[in-house]
């Protein structure tokens, strides 16, 4: 498998002020590339590749000796970033989409260098002992492995994140799985804004609406900096603080879904969820609750997490769930306000989350093959056969 460790680095103030030059440097290249492919095909009609910048680093580092201090594989990772922007510009005209054309990096807008042979030791190492991390043109800065790195290191990346503070991602290769005892059973999961998570056992997970929590202290932060006059050393700490508040709204809402999607893969073998289109949510009226509970950040964590434990995640089509009757497959027509299913035919009274979050359990057993057992009718759905 491949997975990613991120840990924390403690540069000394000599350090940091080398990387934030990297960084600062690396933004200046990307510019300089862009600009060069836009000039060339504006008066010469000429496309240029990322192979062919990149046969002119040589003669960058020999005109500019601060290039020549930086490792040679973080200035071809600037070029293959720029490349990947490009080919996502064409292929978005391809499509008919909303084509971006590739923008130039401001103040704080690249933070990020990668080490692309990091499997060699080429220009990143770690040393003392798992201590230090070796990087070339910056020196030995200090890390806190708080957990083993597995598998086979492929590349590394440093990044300067939105607290201020420098991390290392280790992207790893042929990381064993770590298998979880067998419980035998299984759950539907209905996602919400309401409740975050509605299981078909009957349990909800609540919504902490992390971003809704914050949005005070949001709104202080934004009207600070607006306040400020723009290119002044106050702006720029107030942008400091605001992205410091928005980095703990991630962290909060990071640190709830790992801690979900671990308790779920815990508890059971097969895990059903729907098959959601949150572009189009995110769209909607609701497309701030939608952005505030993260649905796909959490179905890529519980993937990931169900991979590794040996578990499996099943997405099913919710059309039509909450319309059904999880008791008798009666179908129920409710508006979005009603949040309790009563259902004239057997009677059944329950949630409305947890009522769609049984008929996502039905319909993904019959998905697998499995028997609906203890139902009396099969769900009508035209994705499950005939109605009756």
């Amino acid at each position: 498998m491949l997975r990613v460790f991120r840990y924390r680095l403690y540069p000394t103030k000599g350090q940091d002020a080398a990387l934030r030059e990297t960084t600062w440097r690396l933004r200046q290249l990307y510019n300089a590339a862009l600009e060069e492919r836009r000039e060339a095909y504006r008066k010469q009609g000429v496309s240029l590749s990322g192979y062919a910048q990149m046969a002119e680093i040589k003669q960058l580092r020999l005109a500019a000796p601060e290039y020549g201090l930086i490792h040679v594989h973080l200035l071809q990772d600037v070029l293959t970033r720029l490349d990947r922007a490009y080919r996502a510009f064409f292929r978005r005209i391809k499509a008919g989409e909303k084509p971006g054309f590739p923008r130039f990096k401001g103040r704080g807008r690249y933070r990020t260098f990668t080490f692309k042979d990091a499997k060699n030791r080429n220009g990143v190492r770690l040393v003392a002992g798992g201590k230090r991390l070796d990087l070339t043109g910056i020196g030995k800065v200090k890390i806190k492995l708080h957990r083993p790195i597995a598998g086979t290191v492929k590349q590394v990346s440093v990044t300067l994140s939105g607290d201020g503070h420098w991390y290392a991602a280790f992207a790893c290769d042929g990381v064993p799985a770590t298998p979880l005892p067998q419980t035998g059973e299984t759950v539907g999961i209905d996602l919400g804004i309401t409740t975050f998570a509605a299981l078909s056992k009957g349990n909800p997970v609540d919504n902490p609406r992390p971003y809704e929590a914050a949005l005070r202290g949001l709104r202080t932060a934004q009207r600070r900096v607006s306040r400020r006059r723009r290119g002044s050393v106050r702006r720029r700490k107030a942008v400091v603080l605001l992205a410091k508040r928005h980095d703990k709204v991630r962290c909060v809402r990071r640190d709830f879904h790992h801690k979900v999607a671990l308790d779920l893969v815990r508890r059971f073998d097969t895990i059903f969820v729907e098959d959601l289109n949150v572009k189009g949510l995110a769209r909607s009226f609701l497309a701030k609750q939608v952005h505030d509970a993260a649905w796909s950040s959490f179905m890529y964590i519980i993937r990931a997490k169900a991979e590794s434990a040996g578990r499996e995640v099943v997405a099913v089509d919710p059309r039509g769930t909450s319309q059904q009757c999880s008791g008798c497959g009666a179908e129920v027509p409710k508006s979005l306000s009603e949040r309790v299913h009563r259902c004239p035919e057997c009677g059944l009274v329950e949630d409305r989350d947890v009522n769609a979050a049984k008929n996502i359990e039905w319909r993904g057993q019959r998905l697998r093959g499995g028997v609906s057992s203890g139902r009396p009718n099969e769900p009508r759905s035209p994705d499950l056969g005939e109605a009756r």
